[in-house]
């Protein structure tokens, strides 16, 4: 008896151990969002900078009307992506959860902001993407998943000390530990 004890306790360990490294291979599959994301969150911060305290351009923020466009892509690539795979794992609607809760909280925010203040919400946005990647890194025990979320959630807590000239500049960090570097080191694994 002692032993079926013992080979279930084992059967469960490797079992999760399964779970963990279909979600690697899924989130690996994934990374395009990681960089479709990370890239034009990067570039639309980046032109902003440029056109506010380089051009002096009056109304830099225009830029980000990519993003809606940006979510289309996103849209189409997971509705694709559904409609080929069948079952969905523990860990793949976790992951699910967290992203889309991170969605929707963008949303609220954007909702928001003419009445909060864009020097609010920049930080927040900060905050989300840190604690996006710190979840789904330490869901698939990744660590630059992990410490990229570490460093955006303490880089958005310090934009919110700083003027929003800074805050642009914080945030372009942030997506770079947090999205694009993580999807560059993420590596195949094999499903």
């Amino acid at each position: 008896m002692e032993k079926a004890k013992n080979w279930d306790e084992a059967e469960s360990i490797q079992l999760i151990r399964e779970m963990i490294e279909s979600t690697r291979y899924q989130l690996y599959s994934d990374r395009f969002l990681y960089f479709l994301w990370g890239y034009a969150t990067l570039i639309c911060a980046a032109i902003h900078y440029v056109l506010a305290y380089f051009v002096g351009y009056g109304q830099p923020y225009l830029v980000w009307l990519v993003m809606p466009a940006v979510s289309v892509v996103h849209f189409v690539y997971i509705a694709k992506k559904v409609k080929k795979s069948g079952a969905s794992t523990f860990h793949g609607r976790m992951m699910q959860g967290v992203w889309s809760g991170m969605f929707m909280a963008v949303v609220g925010l954007l909702i928001a902001a003419t009445h909060v203040g864009w020097q609010v919400v920049y930080p927040c946005f900060m905050l989300f993407y840190g604690v996006a990647c710190y979840a789904t890194g330490k869901a698939i025990q990744f660590n630059p998943l992990i410490w990229g979320g570490i460093l955006g959630i303490i880089l958005g807590v310090v934009a919110f000390f700083q003027p929003f000239q800074f805050q642009l500049l914080l945030l372009m960090v942030v997506i770079v530990v947090s999205y694009i570097l993580p999807a560059h080191l993420m590596k195949p694994v094999s499903h």
